[in-house]
Formats: structure tokens, sequence, C-alpha cells
């Protein structure tokens, strides 16, 4: 299958099962197609896998560098070498494959970090892609050739991921060119991707399901398609609306308002200063987030609200209202869906969307998703501010679920994201 500009476009089925809300890609490396799980971010723009899932040693088309990643996430991290190998993408349809793609191999990492996928496949742009350069630091401890794959050549003992961060803290840094920019530039595919999903949380119809009967419920199915957009009419109904991304940073937009059933909106604050400069944007779509974090403010309006429509509301909202880092759960049949109100998210519009706003509308089933974390039980996706984060909602998967989202990244000075009705 291939677009209008003879590139190809290629649909591969994602799921949730893995990735614990995220969405994860079969993808294999090298010569012997070792396959992986990576979840798909937009809020990274870094391939990387864990060591377990890729024999690179038998790799025959692997090409050592003298680079290593280390990156921490809120709920862990990883470092290691970067190396140079094949990374393909195979379906029904075709495969697509680009040779000599950066790949991080995930040496040391933390419990949990990738949850039960293998790694992640960065989206994003390659601001958010920094490796280091340990030729001089290799040179110093007599390391021939200098290059850090094997790991175990560099010398280098094992230490938590704080310490490895500090330790690249003065090496030399350079930006690594991402795997989807490679794939555009080199023609690839075209520069732009879509997704469509059905919830982030994993869907249990009942008890003591394994993965591979998870992974059959369409409700953790999703579908990734690179070079896809608005010719895939078979995806999607209606009309598209366009939102403005303001910063490649991220995909960072502008929220402008929210609104909760028939509440007066909400004004969203603005970043200022120095937050501005730093942040570019209140907020910013995520594919890898499972949640919809938001400002404080924004949180505290939304709360308030449901509490206005049913006071048990608040009671109900109590064990949602910290986040632990772990999903949590209450009885599925303390929440009658059709009493809580849609949430609309009120964004900045492309230019060209004939508008000065958009409208993104989260309902009841989406930010309230049934039979998760365990059969008969509710989880609530929507949390507040995480300790130490700026005054930037993060907007993650509850909020596109059940929308075919395109990020066409060649439109204007930073793309924009198309946004229609999933079918």
């Amino acid at each position: 299958m291939t677009d209008s500009n003879n590139r190809k476009t290629l649909r591969m089925p994602i799921t949730n099962v893995f990735a614990r809300g995220g969405f994860s890609v079969t993808v294999s490396f090298g010569s012997e197609f070792d396959t992986a799980e990576l979840v798909l971010d937009t809020g990274s723009s870094t391939l990387v896998v864990k060591q377990s899932a890729y024999e690179s040693i038998n790799d025959r088309e692997l090409v050592a560098t003298s680079y290593a990643q280390c990156v921490r996430y809120g709920m862990g991290g990883w470092y290691g070498p970067v190396v140079k190998t094949g990374v393909d993408m195979i379906t029904h349809d075709g495969k697509m494959l680009l040779d000599n793609a950066h790949v991080s191999i995930a040496t040391e990492c933390m419990e949990g970090c990738f949850a039960e996928a293998d790694g992640i496949l960065g989206l994003a742009f390659k601001e958010l892609n920094d490796s280091h350069c340990l030729k001089e630091y290799l040179a110093e401890k007599s390391v021939n050739p200098r290059l850090t794959y094997p790991w175990t050549n560099t010398q280098i003992e094992s230490q938590t991921i704080k310490s490895f961060k500090s330790f690249l803290k003065n090496k030399p840094k350079d930006e690594l060119k991402p795997y989807f920019t490679n794939l555009e530039e080199q023609g690839i595919s075209a520069n732009k991707f879509s997704f469509i999903t059905r919830r982030s949380s994993i869907h249990h119809a009942k008890s003591g399901l394994t993965n591979q009967e998870l992974k059959q419920d369409p409700l953790n199915q999703g579908l990734f398609i690179l070079g896809g957009g608005e010719e895939d009419v078979d995806l999607y109904e209606g009309d598209f609306v366009r939102i403005k991304v303001i910063d490649d940073v991220y995909y960072n937009v502008r929220l402008l308002q929210v609104k909760v059933g028939d509440f007066a909106p909400f004004d969203v604050p603005v970043l200022k200063g120095k937050e501005l400069q730093k942040y570019h944007s209140n907020a910013f779509i995520d594919t890898g987030a499972s949640l919809i974090v938001l400002d404080n403010v924004v949180f505290n309006y939304i709360i308030e609200c449901f509490e206005k429509i049913n006071p048990e509301f608040k009671t109900i909202l109590e064990p949602f209202l910290s986040f632990e880092y772990i999903e949590e759960g209450i009885d599925i049949n303390k929440v009658n869906l059709a009493e809580w109100p849609d949430i609309e998210f009120i964004f900045e519009a492309a230019d060209s969307a004939g508008s000065s706003h958009v409208s993104l509308f989260c309902h009841a089933d989406q930010y309230w998703q049934v039979n998760a974390p365990s059969h008969g039980q509710i989880s609530f996706k929507i949390i507040s501010q995480l300790p130490g984060w700026p005054d930037q909602s993060i907007l993650g998967l509850p909020l596109l679920s059940d929308y075919y989202v395109i990020f066409a990244r060649f439109e204007s000075e930073f793309g924009d994201i198309k946004v229609a009705k999933a079918k």
C-alpha cells in the first residue's frame, strides 16, 4: 500500500496488553529478526530495546558506536550502548525496513520500566534523543576499539540510573536522528503517522485470562499507521478538527479551556516567563501516557464540577485523588456511567482549521474504564499534576480513545494534529 507520494503506508496492529496502558507494536531487529514489543510514545524520540529481547551478539548487521544513552522516566529508567542495525516492521500488508538505525540496548534497566513490553519506539522529534560520546573516556581507560558495545568491554561498573546520568553529564553530547525522522528523510515513509485506540487500560472481560487471550479482545487492540492520513477513509467518519502544534520538543499544544457537562468553561492558565521558555506550552499530546494528567487547577475544577453534580461522587473518587504509579480500581457497581458528564477539551486550532479553536470530547466510558485493572472493577483515568512537574497537562490515551489521530508533521512549522471520529 502506498500514499500519493509513492511512499509506503503500513498498517500495524497494536495492543495495550504488554505496556499496561500504553500501546506496543511488534518490531524485529538485525539479521536474525529478533522480535520485540515496543511502546509507541510520542513523548520520546529514543528507540530502545531490552538486552533480553534482542540477541545482539548474533546480529551480523550490528555496527557498534562510541555512544551511550541514559533516560529517566517518572516510573523508572535505563542506560546502555547505542548500536546501528536494521529495524523491520512486518505485517500482512508488507514491511518497512530501515537499515543502520540507531538502537539503544538497555543493559541496565529498572524493574518494570517498560512494564511487560521490551522497549520504546519514540515518535517525537530529535531534541528528546540525546546521546553521549564516550570515546575520550574509553581512551583514558585504554579500551580499544573505543566502542560502547559490547558493554562489558567499557569497564563501566553497574550503577543506578541516577548515578550513570551524573556520569554522563560532562561527556560530549549529540542528538541522534530518531527512527521516524530517518524513515521520512530516506523516502521510506511520508512524514506522518496515525493511531486508533479504543481505551488505555487492559480490558479484563473475565478473570484469569492469559496475555494471548487478552490480546484477542477488540478493546485491547488498536492500529498504528506509518504514513497514514486522510486518504484512509475506511478508518474514520465525519470531518477532521486540526489542533495547532506549538513546538516540536513534544507535540506541544495550547489548551485554552476545559468544560465539564453544562458548567461554564474554565480558562486554562497559560505558561509565562521562564516556564514558557522551558516548557513551550501548557499541554502536550502523549500516546505513551495511559492517563490524562492535568495541571492542579484544571484537575480541581473538574472534581468540583463532579461534586456539584452529585456530592456522592466525592466519596467515589477518593481512592483516585492521589497517584502511587499503580493503577487503582473500585467495584464496578459503584459507578453509573450515565450519571457522569462529558468533558470538553478546547484547543487552539491550526491556522488552516477555519476557526480559532477546536474541541475533543472525553466521555464517561473513556475517563472511567470498566474491567480495569481487573474484572469487575472500574478505574478513573484522570489524575492531578505529578510532584515536581510544571503547570502543564499531559493529554494521554483516554482523551484520544475512539478517535482517528493523525500526527501530520509536514504541516506548517511544527506540524499539526488532525482528529476525526474512528469507525
